[in-house]
């Protein structure tokens, strides 16, 4: 119990954020919030994410601790990578570098909070600013590298770190980023093989429950829709009826303006996997 106690005293005496790197963490954030500036529908400009890139750099070279931009910077190369209608190897060099980034930061953070394990840890992260979006955006890093590179995925047990990371998130704040965190847990079981001794875990039924409750967390988050929908076609085709459903959903959805252009990508998606589903 002492452990558990030094660990959570140390997490609550972290420095006072350098005011230098505040201020320019208020200028990335800035920034990337205007990411659909110049876009055409789903195909981002690269200039503006390309700015925040930049802009979150700039943070780190004032305050390399600095978790909120270290999240940022994740967060906008992925943007980068997905959005832009970016080269194939320009999105691998992208992904691996927010790997990259995802390891060694929660890695820092990990280190800083010792052995401890259960709820005495989830106590001690909630102490960390930002550190719910860096376990986020980790999860994203990893779950985008992943697709680039399956075999060392696998070597490297990429799906079960996907999994603790995603976990991590939902018992740090489960609704976060319109149910993020189960729709990174339920594309995980929807899509990843099951391999003897590696990844048995795997489960479908979860996949179509983890989706539920993101959609549930947000119901007009586009990715919510998408991909359960996408999942119910795959491993559940007698839902067929509400995969149509929730896929025209998502298709006629209006952008919202805080995800102009990702909005735009799923509405895009779902209307490609529409012309694949047979009307009963």
């Amino acid at each position: 119990m002492l452990t558990a106690f030094f660990a959570v005293a140390a997490a609550a005496s972290t420095p006072l954020p350098n005011r230098e790197a505040v201020e320019l963490l208020s200028r990335a954030d800035a920034i990337y919030a205007r990411r659909a500036e110049g876009a055409r529908g789903a195909i981002a400009a690269t200039g503006p994410v390309d700015a925040a890139v930049a802009a979150y750099k700039a943070v780190l070279k004032v305050d390399d601790g600095s978790l909120a931009a270290r999240a940022g910077l994740m967060r906008a190369i992925f943007f980068r990578g997905s959005f832009c209608d970016t080269p194939p190897d320009e999105q691998v060099r992208l992904f691996e570098e927010a790997k990259q980034i995802a390891d060694d930061t929660v890695q820092k953070v990990e280190r800083s909070l010792g052995a401890v394990k259960g709820p005495v840890r989830i106590a001690a992260l909630r102490r960390f600013p930002a550190a719910t979006q860096v376990y986020l955006w980790a999860a994203v890093s990893w779950g985008q590298w992943s697709v680039d590179h399956k075999l060392a995925a696998v070597w490297q047990a990429a799906a079960p770190r996907i999994r603790d990371l995603a976990q991590t998130v939902v018992d740090l704040d489960p609704a976060m980023d319109q149910g993020s965190a189960y729709l990174i847990l339920g594309r995980l079981h929807s899509e990843c093989p099951r391999i003897l001794m590696l990844t048995r875990w795997i489960s479908r039924t979860k996949a179509i429950a983890f989706l539920r409750q993101a959609l549930e967390a947000g119901p007009d988050n586009t990715p919510n829709l998408f991909f359960l929908a996408d999942a119910l076609l795959n491993h559940q085709p007698a839902q067929a009826d509400e995969a149509r459903q929730l896929l025209e959903r998502c298709a006629r959805a209006e952008p919202r303006p805080a995800w102009a252009v990702e909005d735009a990508h799923y509405a895009q998606m779902a209307r490609e996997r529409l012309a694949s589903v047979p009307r009963r």
